[in-house]
């Protein structure tokens, strides 16, 4: 009866009727800004909403949608309520000239994502702007596997009900491509989000690190998991508190 009611109610918000009276919300969209990225990059903005009413016994959910020009934009979990999260996937094209330079730009590009929420005849909308800081390909994606898996099979064996397996299929992104010493990769699984980083540095200073958030519940990571040295043998795994920050 509730999956019913809830396709209703989805239904209704996407048609913009007023079968149910619309209860007012605020939207809110994280990161606020992403200030280094580049061609390619699955740029991930995380969408909430609260109702502004103090108690509701049944409530429309808000459909969210989101464009940017000179980008690919898809939403995931579209029609939500307070507590769950839908996520916007930016990926910005290269440069229409295709050289590989900016022209007469010195600080990259940029575009602007508008994310929309509509609940009946409400609409909150946000803008997030993304800036192309420069035009390079992302080099980083076979390390940074080797550095995932290195994790994979200790989750599997010691903390089985996350349901990570070697048969988990990952959909990987660079993340903050010009930052140094530690390198930054995103993967995405159905389920989870992985936050994989490492330190570049020799051993025994050569650490690795995952954070675990998972998917259309949370909004910032609530596991992680660090080897102290890559190069030990054999490879220690402990669980870490996460850092707070949502890397993008």
């Amino acid at each position: 009866m509730f999956r019913w009611t809830y396709m209703m109610c989805a239904a209704v918000a996407f048609c913009g009727c007023d079968l149910l009276p619309p209860v007012p919300f605020t939207l809110k969209v994280v990161p606020t800004e992403i200030v280094d990225s580049i061609p390619g990059q699955r740029c991930v903005l995380l969408v909430t909403v609260e109702d502004e009413a103090a108690e509701c016994v049944l409530t429309l959910p808000v459909h969210i949608s989101a464009s940017a020009a000179d980008a690919t934009v898809t939403v995931e979990n579209q029609f939500i309520q307070p507590g769950e999260v839908a996520e916007v996937s930016v990926i910005p094209a290269p440069e229409k000239s295709g050289t590989g330079q900016f022209g007469d730009q010195t600080e990259g590009r940029e575009i602007t994502v508008t994310v929309r929420a509509r609940r009946g005849t409400l609409e909150e909308t946000a803008t997030v702007p993304i800036t192309i800081s420069s035009e390079e390909e992302d080099l980083v994606g076979p390390l940074a596997e080797e550095v995932r898996d290195l994790f994979i099979s200790w989750l599997a064996e010691n903390r089985p009900e996350l349901g990570i397996t070697a048969q988990t299929v990952w959909t990987g992104t660079i993340v903050t491509p010009h930052i140094l010493v530690v390198t930054h990769y995103l993967y995405f699984s159905p389920e989870w989000e992985m936050h994989v980083y490492w330190h570049v540095m020799i051993p025994p200073y050569d650490w690795a690190r995952i954070e675990l958030r998972r998917r259309f519940q949370e909004t910032l990571p609530s596991l992680a998991f660090e080897i102290p040295s890559r190069s030990a043998d054999p490879i220690e795994v402990n669980e870490i508190e996460p850092e707070g920050t949502l890397w993008r």
